[in-house]
């Protein structure tokens, strides 16, 4: 393992992650992504509500909720306190959970533009990066974004697969439940259970490694010129071969990209905290409430207010724009390294369409 980690010193050059994904394409792509997202969310928001007056209707609106759950995660993550992340990605986790089972068709319906609009991103942000990493030279835009919308199909497909594959087997196992509340036949559904269990055991599996090796997925697509079953056996070959070089480096790049993003946070959020300082030291108290939205405000400090929340967005829009372009681009860097470990390719290998005009 050590000679793995020394050899030809791949492991220090991934360390270049954080400043790659400041690249303004790539950090343009991570913006518009986060853009999209959110309207996605105020577009169920405002389904949801149209459709039911169900229990989770009187709740916090999910795009609300996932902002503050954002705001918590960042908190968690600059005051490197475990107990708020933790409880951050457990209140994700729930409200994605309460989301789909009060409304499952909406979610459906609106999830798969979600997770088509961040494998499109992540695909642009791994071309452009991988380029950039593995051969020193800047992608086009037709190497990275019109390349990620001609394979949007494949990028999709690789991401939701093995997750309805999941699904699949255990609505299977559903059925055959069914057996069990029949007397007489509950004795054949007893005698199937171990097909059930063989079953549940392949489906959490399935699952369980798709997680794991989710990270590399977008970027074998994004690299190789492969299909989407191919980049998930890559992805799952290569953790199931060389498992602790894997989180050797997954663990190496995620604590990288948390204090990049701690960093790059730190700055934003102080930035806007220097600007309402300075805004406010030679005004009065009507500043200041055209900056904090309290008190009396008129129509045109009203007006003012919403005026500067709409610019503190875009600071939030960018902070989250950031997470996403040191995400995919940690995972490009970590699919070339692991790669190399595996199959001993070159990382300055990508794959190019063969330009027959």
């Amino acid at each position: 393992m050590l000679s793995d980690l020394f050899d030809e010193l791949i492991w220090p050059r991934v360390l270049r992650a954080p400043a790659l994904a400041l690249s303004p394409n790539r950090m343009l792509s991570g913006c518009v992504a986060v853009f999209l997202i959110s309207l996605v969310l105020r577009i169920y928001d405002l389904l949801r509500g149209a459709s039911s007056d169900d229990a989770l209707n009187t709740s916090r609106s999910v795009s609300n909720s996932l902002g503050q759950i954002g705001d918590q995660t960042l908190d968690g993550i600059i005051s490197l306190n475990p107990i708020a992340f933790s409880s951050a990605a457990t209140n994700t986790a729930t409200l994605v959970r309460d989301s789909v089972m009060h409304n499952p068709l909406l979610s459906i319906l609106l999830g798969i533009p979600m997770v088509a609009i961040i494998a499109l991103a992540g695909g642009a942000i791994s071309r452009s990066a991988a380029f950039e990493f593995a051969q020193g030279r800047f992608a086009s835009r037709e190497e990275t974004l019109y390349f990620s919308l001609q394979r949007a199909r494949q990028f999709v497909t690789a991401v939701l697969g093995p997750v309805a594959f999941s699904i699949v087997v255990l609505m299977i196992i559903a059925l055959g439940g069914l057996l069990l509340s029949v007397p007489i036949v509950d004795m054949l559904g007893a005698a199937f259970y171990g097909i059930g269990l063989a079953l549940g055991i392949i489906a959490t599996a399935v699952l369980m490694l798709h997680v794991v090796a989710s990270p590399m997925i977008i970027p074998a697509l994004a690299i190789e010129g492969t299909d989407a079953f191919d980049a998930i056996q890559r992805s799952y070959a290569y953790v199931i071969g060389r498992p602790l070089r894997y989180l050797t480096y997954l663990v190496l790049l995620t604590l990288l990209g948390v204090l990049a993003v701690t960093i790059f946070a730190l700055v934003a959020r102080q930035s806007v905290e220097w600007t309402n300082w300075a805004a406010t030291f030679l005004a009065n108290d009507a500043t200041d409430r055209a900056l904090t939205g309290n008190g009396e405000l008129g129509a045109t400090k009203k007006l003012a207010h919403n005026t500067i929340a709409f610019w503190r967005s875009i600071i939030d829009i960018i902070v989250a724009g950031y997470i996403v372009s040191v995400f995919f681009t940690s995972a490009s860097l970590l699919y070339l390294s692991v790669r190399r470990i595996c199959d001993g390719q070159g990382i300055s290998e990508i794959w190019e369409p063969v330009n027959h005009g």
